[in-house]
Formats: C-alpha cells, sequence, structure tokens
C-alpha cells in the first residue's frame, strides 16, 4: 500500500461507522422481561425455602420440648408445663416421703384447682396422720383404659413412688371403650398438650398454638398476634375453687349423660360392654405386673356417677325421657368392677367410694354441681379423706385412731347387692377375666 492510499484507508476507517454490540446498546425488552422473571422466581424460591425451614424448625423445636417435658433428664418433671392439674414433682422421693401417684380421666384431673383436688386433701389428711406424703396428680381429660396403661408405663418409669392407684369412672370408662368413644391410640398426654389454654389457670400457651391453619409457622403467628392483642390470659367468670374443666350443660344434654353413664348399671347390656370390661381386666394385669416387678404397691379407686348415689336425679330422669327406671342398678357397675378385678388381678387393692358418696348424698350433701358430672370441692374433699385413710391403713400400717375428725360417712355400709342385676350373669356375658384371659 502506497502512501496515499494508506492516509486514504485511515481516513476511511476513522469516518466509518462502527458497529455496536448489544450489550453496549442495552437489552432488549424480551430480555428484560426475562431477567425480571428469573428475579421473581428465585425470590419465591428463596421464600418458599426459607417458609419451609421455619415450618420444620416450628415442628422440630416443639417436638423438643414435648420430649424434654415428657421424658425428663433433670430433677424434675414439669407437670404445670404439660398442662396437669399438679406442679413440679421431683424425679426422686425426698426421704421420708410416701409418694402415690395417681391415674385417670377428668375425674382425677380434678375440674378444680390444684389445692382442692382429692390428691391435695389426702396428703393433708395422711400428713395430719403423721405421715409426709404426696400424691401426684396424672390425670388427663378425655381418656380410659387405654391411656391408663399408656401413662402408667410412661411414667412409672419415671417418677419414683411407693404406690400407683388409678381412678375408674364408674360412669363412662368402661362404655367409652365398648362404644369406642375414645381413640386407643391417643398419646400419654396427647390432649393436654394441644390444649390452648392451661386449664388450672386459663393463661394461654403459645406452643399449643391451635391447629387452624394447616401450617404450624402461621398456627404460632396467629397464636402470638391473639396473645399480643388480647391479653395472655382467657377471661371467664368460673366460680371459685373451679379450673376450667368445670362446664355445667343445658338440660338436655345433661339428661343424655345422666342415661349414658347409666348404661354400666343396666344387666342387659353386659354383653354389649364386654370390651371395656376386658380392657379393665388388662389395666388390671399391669397393675398386678407392676407391683410384682417394682415393688410398688396398687389399687384401683371407684368413682361413681352422680345417678348411682342420688336415685331421685336417676328416677326423674327416667320418667322425663321415658325410661323404665328398674332398667339401672346403682350398685352394678361397682359390682362389676371388683368382680373384674378379683379375677384378673387379685392382688391389686379395690376402693369403691359408691356407698361412701351414697351415704353423704343421703344426708344432703351436695357433691357435684348442678348439671355437672364431675365432683365439686365437697366431692373432691369427702373422696381425698377415703383414700387417705385406705392408703394409711392398707399400705402403711395406720390405726383406725390415726385419723381424726374424718367424715362418718366413710363408714358406710354398701350398696345392697341381692335386690339388683345378677353379677354372675354379667360376668358370663361378658367375660372371662382369668389372670391370663
Amino acid at each position: 500500500m502506497n502512501t496515499i492510499e494508506a492516509a486514504c484507508h485511515t481516513r476511511f476507517s476513522e469516518q466509518s461507522p462502527r458497529p455496536r454490540s448489544n450489550r453496549r446498546m442495552g437489552a432488549g425488552p424480551k430480555q428484560r422481561i426475562g431477567r425480571l422473571g428469573k428475579t421473581c422466581l428465585l425470590t419465591l424460591a428463596t421464600t418458599l425455602l426459607l417458609v419451609g425451614f421455619g415450618e420444620v424448625a416450628s415442628r422440630l423445636v416443639v417436638a423438643l420440648l414435648d420430649q424434654v417435658a415428657l421424658y425428663p433428664l433433670g430433677d424434675s418433671a414439669d407437670l404445670t408445663a404439660l398442662n396437669y392439674n399438679d406442679t413440679p414433682v421431683p424425679l426422686v422421693k425426698t426421704p421420708g416421703e410416701f409418694r402415690l401417684l395417681t391415674f385417670g380421666d377428668s375425674y382425677v384431673y380434678g375440674t378444680v384447682k390444684t389445692d382442692a383436688t382429692f390428691q391435695s386433701i389426702a396428703a393433708g389428711v395422711l400428713e395430719q396422720a403423721g405421715v409426709k406424703a404426696r400424691l401426684v396428680n396424672f390425670g388427663e381429660p378425655g381418656t380410659s383404659f387405654f391411656q391408663y396403661r399408656k401413662a402408667l408405663a410412661h411414667w412409672t418409669g419415671r417418677v419414683e413412688a411407693d404406690a400407683v392407684l388409678v381412678g375408674m369412672f364408674l360412669g363412662n370408662d368402661c362404655t367409652e371403650v365398648a362404644w369406642n368413644a375414645v381413640p386407643d391410640d391417643q398419646p400419654v398426654n396427647g390432649l393436654l398438650r394441644d390444649t390452648y389454654v392451661e386449664i388450672t389457670t386459663n393463661r394461654k400457651r403459645f406452643a399449643a398454638a391451635p391447629r387452624i391453619h394447616g401450617s404450624r409457622l402461621l398456627d404460632y403467628a396467629a397464636a402470638a398476634v391473639d396473645i399480643e392483642t388480647t391479653g395472655e390470659y382467657v377471661i371467664s367468670t368460673i366460680p371459685e375453687p373451679f379450673n376450667s374443666l368445670y362446664s355445667p350443660m343445658p338440660e338436655k344434654k345433661y339428661q343424655e349423660q345422666i342415661l349414658f353413664q347409666a348404661a354400666a348399671g343396666e344387666g342387659g347390656r353386659c354383653g354389649e360392654l364386654s370390651r371395656g370390661w376386658k380392657a379393665l381386666a388388662d389395666l388390671g394385669r399391669d397393675l398386678s405386673r407392676l407391683g410384682r416387678e417394682r415393688g410398688v404397691q396398687t389399687a384401683v379407686v371407684l368413682e361413681p356417677a352422680e345417678a348411682a348415689i342420688n336415685p331421685g336425679l336417676w328416677r326423674e330422669t327416667a320418667e322425663r325421657v321415658g325410661v323404665d327406671p328398674k332398667r339401672f342398678d346403682p350398685s352394678l357397675p361397682g359390682r362389676m368392677a371388683r368382680a373384674v378385678l378379683a379375677a384378673a388381678a387379685p392382688d391389686v387393692a379395690v376402693l369403691d367410694l359408691t356407698p361412701v358418696m351414697a351415704c353423704a348424698a343421703a344426708r344432703g350433701d351436695s357433691l357435684y354441681p348442678a348439671r355437672e358430672i364431675h365432683w365439686n370441692a365437697a366431692g373432691n374433699r369427702l373422696a381425698g379423706q377415703a383414700i387417705a385413710r385406705f392408703a394409711g391403713q392398707t399400705w402403711l400400717g395406720q390405726a383406725a385412731d390415726a385419723f381424726v375428725g374424718l367424715d362418718p360417712c366413710l363408714d358406710a355400709a354398701p350398696l345392697p347387692e341381692d335386690s339388683g342385676a345378677d353379677v354372675v350373669a354379667c360376668l358370663g356375658a361378658a367375660g372371662p377375666f382369668g389372670p391370663g384371659q
């Protein structure tokens, strides 16, 4: 290339427009939308990942807290945190202490506050007789024999005790099992752990946020907002000394409850209730095995329905609903329970509170609130006295005169048995109930 050509080429190159790349010109509309879509997808994925992590973490944290409470590794079991009607209990007894673990449903749990339960009353009576005592309340509302057995297996392996007592509510324990009214697979403390409100104080429990939204993370968020905006406690007008289990019923529902509780006292239904009676026999065998293997004393306390101790209430209800009053034998549930346990677990002690309660009702005592199926404070006091004297005389070798000032109805004669349903026939229809059956 000569000099002139080179100069012309240079000028041409400098003056000619240079092609520009797309990057220098900026992204087109489609590319900007694509980049925005990727950002949105990334943000959504990150959000979902964080929510999913929060959901898993929240469930794991609560499960861990449940495990720590149900399987205590420290010095005590925090029964208050588990929503039992009791205070924290040391896992190991203090020197000289007589400790009795009590299991059962809402009758054992109590619709009264901790200081008014039969456990607290019995401990006080034993203290007056010179025995340092602690009765631990492992009662769980809405349970029956299958749950009693699970609770027994769980807690007796963790909380040291001298004796174990299971309360059987004669009004519905057998019937609920026979008619599948209580799920067999309900876990230990399951209902209490899922209850949003602490029953004894009405305080809201964040860890038991109501299961509403299908997401535990949202449930906890809603519970936090609820507690922050409406307060930590549920405001109620429950009279002292009751707790939030206290629930008088409308008259019609109350009558239905009385009829339901009378079923175990109908001789013609013994076969129909076989599954319930066999569940009681299995409970007795567990208690017998527990006594042999761990050296603890065992007992079943029979708790009567109000219809069994108040003949007037039953007659009035039967007449209102058009039922023959004679079909219900108030002594049959207790007689049947004693017979089943005698056949299946003869070494398990039995205390039937029916004659004690019937005696007090006959003199005019009110042991149940109006249109409520559980004991009031007076009913718990009478039961606590009877259980304390029973424990003192049966297991501690206390003489009768060690207990002073107790209700004279504790010495009431058993209910008459010769005019009611045939318990032998009832056993035949519902059994067999031998130790290995």
